[in-house]
């Protein structure tokens, strides 16, 4: 059945659950049992054969092979100093590969097919580098689409899970684990839940520091008198009386070989006397960490408190009389974070398309006659294949529209144009526009006067001379100004008479050019200053 993977890299224990898609249903987590334990410890083993061991088996090996068990690797990822397992150096991110591999080994091999999405949580402090380190390390793993986690929004999404968190509440996050404490301030959006603060331990914080000091309360009620080798032994004891402490008022804790009792009795009472110090500086970090998020006093839904330190009953009574809201922690808060994962797991998830059994088989395709890409050059085929394309198809008939050539068009507001020459009598001003508009027939050519008697005789120079002295005379004035009223007579009569010679020495009297006109030409070819700029030398070129 597809499933989508959670991960939950505690500083003493691994956790792991599924969720599983029924019928594009994602259904609730469930804890992935690694050999056998919903909680297994994280203390890794190198076997001789190169591989990582994790688990209870691993135990048997601490005492006879000290050298090849690491402990608390998830707190060495990004060091640039490796682990050294035996006489070997490791990169820490290395290790963790290889553990993460391994339960998705497990998960495929209890439920049947890999899963489909993977999440695994780091602490809420890691920066960058330390994401981007063990994101490379699981990328270069055969792993399924992964993404990494902070703790405590796992932990947040565990909670929504059970509990109606609406968009815009914030709930906070006590984690106290085996050897870390974190605490975490989350508001809820529309997509899930971002960190506003976060704090957590330098120090050694949480159940390994309370094992130790039940150990030495136990010690110091025997005496001191017991054997290096037994100390192990003793201290594993202590571990169990602390978690029989969280439901019982009393336990007993078996003494170690060779000693004067046979067992020590311990309470609650003495418990919380020893670990109360600790206690109160988790609650006082949580505290800070409220403020710092600057949430209201009706915004902070609940403190949600997971971890495996989160069943003592001195814990829930101290955040509780510290925040003033309601504390809430689930049956098993060690697993909180797993569950969480593997809901944002389903939740990125798009559920797979439900597959089809084929109702009939598809027959092969036979292969084409021609299996050359160069279609275009029939003269290498073969005749069989020349054969097998077969004629080509006919072209497509084609009609050609001839074209019509645009109609000759005049505006009428154009001004009617005189017309040069000869015609004698009494003509119509508007005879030329009339051909011009008739688009069947051509423009007439313009009729010109047919000289009745010979053409001039050419005159001397000495004729013309005194002629060209008396028109320059009779233009010397104002030459600027067009020809004079005797002028434009002798030009209308020209052009009534059709008189050619009349017009022209007309015209080319107008068009001559003035004094002032040659001098300006002059003077903007550089040979004379214009006299309207100042004397300063220039001359224009």
């Amino acid at each position: 059945m597809p499933h989508a993977l959670g991960i939950d890299l505690g500083s003493g224990h691994l956790t792991a659950a599924v969720c599983r898609n029924d019928r594009e249903r994602w259904t609730d987590p469930e804890i992935l049992a690694l050999e056998g334990a919903a909680a297994t410890d994280f203390v890794l083993h190198l076997t001789d054969e190169g591989g990582v061991e994790v688990g209870e088996r691993v135990l048997r090996h601490v005492a006879n092979r000290p050298d090849r068990i690491a402990r608390r690797v998830i707190d060495r990822v990004g060091d640039e100093i490796p682990i050294t397992l035996g006489g070997r150096p490791y990169p820490a991110e290395a290790l963790i590969a290889a553990v993460v591999g391994w339960v998705v080994d497990y998960a495929e091999a209890t439920e049947g097919t890999p899963p489909i999405r993977l999440v695994v949580t780091h602490p809420a402090g890691w920066g960058g580098h330390r994401r981007a380190t063990l994101l490379g390390a699981l990328r270069e793993t055969d792993l399924p689409e992964l993404a990494l986690l902070p703790r405590p929004v796992a932990a947040a999404e565990s909670y929504a899970a059970t509990e109606r968190v609406e968009i815009g509440q914030d709930i906070a996050v006590h984690s106290l684990g085996a050897s870390r404490f974190e605490s975490a301030v989350l508001r809820r959006a529309a997509y899930g839940f971002e960190m506003r603060a976060h704090a957590d331990s330098v120090e050694t914080m949480g159940g390994d520091l309370f094992d130790d000091l039940l150990a030495e309360h136990v010690l110091a009620e025997l005496g001191g008198d017991v054997e290096p080798m037994a100390l192990a032994k003793l201290r594993v004891a202590c571990r169990t009386a602390k978690e029989r402490l969280s439901t019982e008022l009393a336990v007993t804790v078996p003494a170690p070989a060779r000693s004067m009792r046979g067992t020590v009795m311990v309470n609650r009472t003495d418990l919380e006397e020893l670990i109360r110090p600790a206690v109160e500086a988790t609650v006082a970090t949580l505290r800070r960490t409220i403020q710092s998020a600057k949430t209201s006093t009706g915004s902070l839904q609940a403190v949600v408190l997971v971890g495996g330190s989160g069943r003592i009953p001195l814990v829930s009574e101290l955040v509780s009389a510290a925040v003033r809201v309601r504390v809430t922690a689930a049956s098993e808060p060690e697993l909180s974070v797993a569950r969480g994962a593997a809901l944002a797991a389903a939740r990125v998830t798009k559920p797979p398309a439900p597959s089809r059994a084929l109702t009939h088989r598809p027959e092969p395709m036979s292969p084409p006659a021609v299996n050359s890409t160069d279609l275009m050059r029939f003269d290498d085929l073969p005749d069989d294949q020349l054969a097998d394309i077969g004629p080509p198809p006919p072209r497509p008939p084609v009609e050609i529209t001839p074209l019509e050539p645009p109609k000759r068009r005049l505006l009428p507001t154009l001004p009617a144009l005189p017309v040069l020459g000869g015609r004698s009598g009494t003509t119509d001003p508007d005879d030329h526009l009339t051909d011009l508009r008739d688009d069947d027939r051509a423009p007439a050519p313009r009729p010109r006067r047919r000289p009745d008697t010979e053409p001039p005789r050419p005159r001397s120079e000495d004729e013309e001379r005194p002629r060209r002295r008396r028109d320059d005379d009779r233009y010397d004035g104002d030459r600027n100004e067009w020809p004079g009223p005797a002028d434009q007579d002798a030009f209308d009569r020209g052009r009534r008479r059709g008189d050619d010679r009349v017009f022209n020495e007309s015209l080319s009297r107008a068009r001559r050019p003035s004094r002032d006109e040659d001098a300006f030409d002059s003077a903007v070819d550089g040979e004379y200053e214009v006299a309207d700029e100042p004397r300063s030398g220039r001359r224009h070129r």
